[in-house]
């Protein structure tokens, strides 16, 4: 269990919240309603279900077996969350103690290098500039593997939500975004995690990526040797030794 003032503010006011919501349907007294809320509370250590959860199951009303069932599987849910969310907040302290300008020494660039490379599985000769950034997002359990003598310039963003893989000697520049998942468009902040869709991408060796260019989720493989266009915006499979540009992304030509 992870201690976190905010997510414990959290649990008791919505907790404290939902019950009396419950206790409005039964049409019960505050007895009643601490009652539930201290269940909640229980339920929340022991399965690591939250109040939202608690009201949607109508869990108050459950037999002992039925909690069981359905309270392990959010447990096992809990899990997943707790071990995401504790690697996001390592993922976040990493970036503000490596993205730095000051980097840029040369005397420092090299501890970086070796920093990013340890942290993002990344292979040997690997050149990793200020501000690069490598985030999961909504709890999916990505990963990311990049090779050999990889270049990441300057303000590139890689999003590994979903499953990233980069090969050798592969030439990511300034402002590249590259994108691994995806979801519907949407008024608010909020989104169900089960309309957000988790994709792959295979970047194989040689591939040099320009400028500013956008690799979104629905592309699934760059192939050898491929270049892309700056501010290209990538939406399909690219061929091997293609060379592609514009938005959307066409192949205008292929490298002999």
């Amino acid at each position: 269990m992870i201690v976190d003032v905010k997510r414990i503010n959290q649990l008791l006011y919505f907790g404290w919240k939902h019950a009396s919501l419950i206790a409005q349907r039964e049409t019960k007294n505050i007895i009643f309603r601490l009652r539930v809320f201290g269940d909640i509370l229980a339920c929340f250590h022991h399965y690591k279900m939250w109040s939202n959860q608690y009201l949607k199951e109508s869990f108050y009303k459950l037999s002992k077996e039925e909690r069981e069932t359905i309270g392990n599987r959010y447990r096992q849910s809990g899990l997943l969350r707790d071990e995401w969310y504790q690697d996001f907040v390592k993922n976040r302290k990493f970036l503000a103690r490596y993205t730095s300008r000051k980097y840029e020494l040369p005397s420092k660039r090299e501890k970086r290098n070796q920093a990013y490379s340890k942290r993002y599985n990344m292979g040997k000769g690997c050149m990793i500039e200020y501000n690069v950034e490598l985030s999961r997002q909504h709890y999916l359990p990505g990963t990311i593997k990049i090779g050999n003598n990889v270049l990441l310039a300057k303000n590139v963003f890689l999003d590994y939500s979903g499953n990233l893989t980069i090969g050798d000697n592969v030439r990511i520049t300034n402002g590249v975004v590259i994108e691994t998942h995806s979801h519907p468009w949407h008024h608010d902040c909020c989104i169900s995690r089960d309309l957000i869709e988790k994709g792959h991408l295979q970047i194989e060796d040689g591939v040099l990526i320009g400028s500013r260019a956008i690799i979104m989720s629905s592309c699934h493989h760059i192939g050898k040797n491929a270049r892309v266009g700056a501010g290209a915006v990538v939406t399909r499979d690219v061929p091997d030794n293609a060379v592609v540009v514009g938005v959307p992304a066409k192949v205008i030509r292929y490298l002999e």
